[in-house]
């Protein structure tokens, strides 16, 4: 408890130092450990006790005191500066907070700080009311906000809608037939990445890449660097042949100088979007999403940082958008009032094929990704497998990482594999039993689908993306945000019934199909003459 409010004090801190108001309203069923604070930097502070429990002395520090029937009455309410909400969300219903939520961010000027355990419990008494995670940044999907976890606190910074008006390029939403624009001759399109780290948007650009060269598009990959020699980075098994031309530009040098006839640019991330602002050649985004896209910027985020203006600034420019899902669709007309054409991922279903032959000694957990990205959840990971050991079935582990970790302790076998090939990342996933995700957001889910292309059982966090794919109960297994009981039950169910895993496996292998190339690359290809002809004044798009 003590250990709470002594976070709760510093997230109310950072707040007020950052965004300096001049007007607050204080929701709490605290007493005044937080009325000092706020006093400090405004004498016009309001207060909705939560619990009717300031004494009448307590209450003259506050201009305005109301009981929860606040709410009752909210449209008719002052707005203020900054609204801060404490010891109210994790003892009400979702549905309620959610509507709560909407209606605060209609009176305040600048933001709306809530802060809610990462497990509901009552803070009165420290009592736990849920062992599954009611509030995560998917939960606020469609609002923008910055993120942070404090121990077992989590506050959000909530930022009221602006009211953007439609860009004209936003009304080219959807993919019909168009006949008449897929007359038009074969494409020269540039394809610009900003980094050679290995990343699943970036493998999955590549891909693209790979599939509109096979298909007789002029398609050029664009890097800049003084010591590359190659655009294609060195883990990717891309060839030499799968790419129409590589060009490498100088650190100092702009790409518009070295683009030439081009029909149209695709930009796999959205900081190259600057360069491109005055481009006469169109521009399209494929947005893949990212941490800051979920809010998770490291730190809380104020109204006026230069991140969040920066943000607005790249995704209120005249470019074409892809989102990969509809997640992100909801992200960008929540957030920035985008209009965008849905282009899922895609995957090379040859490449991650079956093995039929499977003959581990114990069942095989595959784990994927970088340790020391926050929102994987590994550490989370890590604990259901620590409980699974309950069912007393052997298991072993195999981590595929980019990053070297340590792990001390553990009761299985854990066997890593760090910057593996892609080929043998691919080796992994088909001959692993099990694969298993802890994800708290992701905007598509890559690795999830290629397990499920490899022919293995998938167990996995509902992290918003995967449901472009994922049937529960049918082609894997998924369990709520924090339900450490749940993913645990549910993996060793698959730990002990190999039948069970064989048929997620079956169907997964089956979804995987539906996201092949093959499928994919045609909606591309029809998204990229679209924005041409819409570009060009050839289609009422």
């Amino acid at each position: 408890m003590q250990e709470s409010l002594k976070n709760i004090n510093q997230i109310v801190s950072e707040v007020l130092e950052t965004e300096k108001p001049q007007s607050v309203l204080e929701i709490s069923g605290y007493g005044m450990c937080l009325a000092k604070l706020m006093l400090e930097c405004t004498k016009n502070l309001d207060r909705v006790d939560l619990t009717d429990g300031l004494t009448s002395e307590e209450k003259l520090n506050y201009k305005k005191v109301f009981s929860s029937d606040y709410f009752n009455t909210i449209n008719k309410s002052k707005k203020y500066d900054v609204i801060i909400v404490c010891h109210l969300f994790e003892n009400i219903d979702t549905y309620d907070a959610k509507l709560i939520l909407t209606n605060l961010l209609r009176k305040t000027n600048i933001c709306v700080l809530v802060i809610t355990p990462m497990y509901p419990y009552d803070l009165s008494s420290g009592t736990e009311l849920s062992t599954v995670r009611a509030y995560h940044p998917v939960f606020f999907l469609g609002l923008e906000f910055s993120y942070k976890k404090y121990d077992d606190l989590q506050a959000y910074v909530f930022f009221p809608k602006l009211n953007y008006e439609r860009l004209d390029c936003d009304t080219l939403t959807s993919i019909n037939s168009i006949d008449n624009i897929l007359n038009i001759k074969k494409m020269k399109i540039a394809y610009i990445i900003h980094s050679h780290g290995m990343s699943g948007g970036l493998k999955a650009l590549l891909q693209q890449i790979k599939e509109l060269n096979d298909i007789g598009h002029t398609v050029n990959l664009y890097y800049r660097s003084d010591t590359s020699k190659r655009a294609i980075p060195p883990w990717s098994h891309l060839t030499d042949d799968d790419v129409s031309g590589q060009i490498i530009i100088p650190c100092n040098a702009n790409y518009t100088e070295y683009l030439s006839d081009e029909d149209i640019i695709v930009l796999g991330f959205v900081n190259l979007i600057e360069e491109f602002f005055d481009s006469v050649i169109p521009v399209v985004l494929w947005e893949q999403g990212s941490e800051a896209f979920f809010g998770d910027h490291g730190k809380l985020i104020g109204f006026r940082s230069e991140k969040r203006m920066t943000m607005h600034m790249f995704y209120r420019s005249n470019v074409y958008l892809l989102a990969v899902s509809q997640i992100i669709e909801t992200i960008l007309e929540g957030v920035y009032n985008r209009g965008s054409q849905l282009f899922p991922n895609g995957i090379d279903t040859d490449f991650y094929h079956l093995n039929d032959n499977k003959n581990n000694k114990v069942p095989v957990i595959l784990l994927v990704g970088n340790p020391y990205l926050s929102f994987k959840c590994f550490d989370f990971a890590i604990a259901v497998l620590i409980d699974a050991c309950k069912f007393e079935i052997p298991f072993k582990v195999w981590w595929a990482s980019q990053s070297p970790l340590k792990l001390d302790d553990l009761p299985f076998e854990c066997e890593l594999f760090i910057c593996p090939t892609q080929e043998q990342l691919a080796e992994l996933y088909r001959n692993a039993d099990v694969f298993l995700s802890a994800s708290l957001y992701e905007s598509f889910s890559l690795p999830p689908l290629e397990a499920m292309a490899s022919g293995t059982a998938v167990i996995a966090t509902d992290s918003g993306g995967i449901n472009t794919y994922a049937v529960p109960g049918e082609n894997c297994l998924l369990c709520e945000q924090g339900d450490l009981i749940s993913m645990s039950y549910a993996l060793g169910t698959l730990l002990k019934d190999p039948t069970t895993r064989e048929t997620l496996a079956k169907a997964g292998r089956e979804t995987a199909k539906q996201y092949s190339f093959k499928n994919i690359t045609p909606i591309l290809e029809q998204c990229l003459y679209r924005i041409i002809a819409k570009s060009e004044g050839k289609c009422d798009c």
